[in-house]
């Protein structure tokens, strides 16, 4: 095996003078795929002159082919191979209905040429005049056999439920109905040759459609697998056998587990893989024949169980010999399978891509994810654990300021609590940036998996079910004064900092234990629960995701209450607030609101604004802003 080091691509690590920048600067790449022939890439690439997909071969050194920018008004989220010599590209814009901000994206071909031009594939999805399908890039499958078409699914201009489409990548052409909208669907379920197999619905606000294809081609609906109280069930994936699917499901035990599931008898045929703590998340299949050869689930990390011998795990153990490291994660086939792509990370190093060619048992070593960081000497992770007050175990994952190697050198260090946001997700160990420039400024910081994370159960996340500001929220406290009890964190130096239901957090600690944190911030954050509940209703499916945190009249007092936008009084601590200009997760008005609470209260706030930003702070030099930001206020709080 060769290993070949792209050095002439890498930027030259240097000292960190400026953190903000080194951290805060977007990975290279966010994404990466190679080419069917194994000749070219192409990744949504960061740099310093700007974002955008850039298409590059390695051959003779790095060299891009073709490099499509963010426009303003154009945001490239995801792309895919369909030929060596053609990419589909979608992109979010900016968009507005019925008065309401709406994320709206569209879909592109584009050769890998220095000259390409994007060829708009969806311009006769619609009737002249008439408004295009707000979302296009929903895609059923990339149809690998079919060099020309993609299929994808969309609400058509006056149909009730979404459809799905063949659609041609070459040229601008009326797409080709496949399978019209059938038990209010809203979206499909394919296999891994781009058959139909499923349907997936929402009959009201309140209850979920779900439908199978049969056998002999008819529909069948399983909508009682999904009624609420249900044990958990989900769809993954289909192997070629058209009576089969593969799905995880709760229903033996306390975590959901990977089943192969008899379609036509409605029954469970085989348990392949279960977790005694984790939920199995997903599936590795074959790509030829759809066979399942590995269950995800999490542990510390992201973890694959591989059933057998199989190729991707034999690639992943002959990588890990080769560079004499563990942690190496398989991410991946380009379509012909001839190349293989994989990632390498640990909790102090920010992670590289890996591409290895099977014919040549070649191996090739992409740019540094974050080359300021090359030489870094990044903070120690450690996993642990506490009790939350009610006796139930939360893991927890501190990042200790470089040079520590362990919770017992910690000793009364500033902290800042991180909690995640969702709150449905959950931490994993890892190399965080956010975590890591916070350690790299002298905090020691936390990172918990409170009730309501998932991953661990049904059990576990259901427990947060409308318990936004309560038991969520004192698991988050616990934590915070478990660290102070162990000696570990300053109690006169604690802050706490999210995104998200993360910064609703932040808030709420500060409106209910204002004693316990020096200061606090919030970002992109819900600040009004009856406020999100009544945006979730201007989307389809918004009420229903919104279910879990509590019923806008029923729930009104304990809505009220659990609202930090309307208990700024409660609030003693300064306060930072940082809001994306463009967010259409959690709308800006909500850190407004709150910054103009805090005001009214004569209470100590400033409120930033990060231009043409989005919920997921990934535009331009946002990230930058909000570091600097957030160093300048914790510099009052240390």
């Amino acid at each position: 095996m060769i290993l070949s080091l792209l050095a002439a691509a890498s930027v030259a690590a240097a000292p960190l003078e400026d953190p903000a920048v080194a951290f805060g600067t977007l990975p290279l790449f966010s994404d990466i795929e190679i080419s069917p022939d194994g000749k070219n890439y192409a990744a949504l690439v960061n740099t310093a002159e700007g974002s955008g997909l850039g298409v590059f071969t390695v051959e003779g050194g790095f060299r891009y082919l073709t490099f499509i920018r963010d426009q303003e008004d154009l945001k490239i989220r995801r792309f895919f191979w369909k030929r060596d010599d053609r990419l589909v590209m979608a992109a979010r814009v900016p968009g507005k209905r019925y008065g309401t901000p709406t994320v709206e994206t569209r879909l592109f071909g584009l050769s890998p040429t220095p000259d390409t031009e994007l060829t708009y594939l969806m311009g006769r999805a619609y009737k002249r005049g008439a408004a295009p399908p707000q979302i296009q890039d929903n895609i059923i499958s990339i149809l690998p056999s079919d060099p020309e078409h993609v299929l994808v699914g969309y609400r058509p201009m006056g149909g009730e439920y979404t459809a799905a489409y063949e659609v041609e990548i070459d040229a601008m052409r009326e797409p080709d109905v496949v399978q019209r909208g059938i038990y209010s669907s809203i979206d499909f379920y394919a296999d891994l040759t781009g058959k139909i197999r499923g349907s997936y619905g929402l009959r009201n606000e309140s209850e979920l459609r779900l439908a199978f294809v049969m056998p002999d081609g008819k529909w069948k609906e399983y909508s009682h697998r999904l009624k609420e109280g249900a044990p958990d069930f989900r769809i993954v994936g289909f192997p070629n056998d058209p009576s089969k699917a593969y799905v995880t499901s709760a229903h033996e035990g306390a975590t959901s587990a990977l089943y192969l599931f008899d379609i036509p008898s409605d029954s469970f045929v085989e348990k392949l893989f279960s977790h005694p703590v984790s939920d199995v998340f997903g599936i590795r299949q074959d790509p030829k024949t759809g066979k399942a050869i590995g269950a995800i689930y999490g542990e510390d990390t992201r973890v694959i169980h591989w059933f057998s011998d199989s190729k991707p795990k034999k690639t992943v153990a002959a990588i890990e010999q080769a560079i004499g490291q563990e942690g190496v994660g398989f991410a991946g086939y380009n379509l012909s399978g001839s190349h293989a792509l994989l990632y390498q990370s640990s909790g102090v190093e920010p992670g590289r891509y890996l591409a290895f060619e099977y014919a040549t048992g070649m191996m090739s070593e992409l740019p540094s994810q974050y080359p300021a960081l090359d030489d870094a000497t990044l903070g120690e992770v450690i996993v642990t654990s506490y009790k939350a007050r009610d006796g139930l175990d939360i893991q927890a994952f501190v990042t200790l300021p470089p040079g520590m190697g362990s919770l017992e050198e910690a000793k009364n260090l500033p902290f800042a609590l991180l909690p995640h946001g969702g709150p449905t997700a959950r931490d994993f160990y890892g190399f965080d940036w956010l975590a890591q420039f916070l350690a790299h400024q002298g905090f020691g910081v936390m990172q918990m998996n409170f009730r309501g994370s998932s991953g661990y159960g049904e059990e576990f996340k259901s427990a947060g079910d409308r318990q936004w500001g309560q038991a969520m929220q004192d698991d988050i406290t616990d934590g915070a004064k478990w660290l102070i009890g162990e000696g570990m964190a300053d109690a006169g130096k604690t802050s706490i900092i999210g995104a998200s239901y993360g910064g609703y957090a932040a808030l709420m600690g500060a409106v209910k234990t204002p004693d316990l944190y020096r200061c606090a911030v919030a970002i992109n954050a819900v600040t009004d629960l009856p406020k999100i509940l009544k945006d979730g209703k201007d989307y389809v499916g918004g009420t229903y995701g919104t279910r879990h945190i509590g019923r806008l009249w029923g729930d009104r007092k304990m809505l009220a209450e659990n609202s930090p936008a309307r208990r700024a009084d409660d609030i003693k601590i300064p306060t930072l607030i940082i809001m994306s200009e463009e967010d259409r997760v959690v709308r800006p008005d909500h850190s407004e609101d709150m910054h103009r609470a805090l005001k009214r209260a004569g209470k100590d706030t400033k409120l930033v604004t990060l231009p043409k930003g989005s919920h997921y702070l990934n535009v331009g030099t946002n990230r930058i802003t909000m570091l600097r930001e957030m160093d300048g206020f914790l510099s009052r709080c240390r």
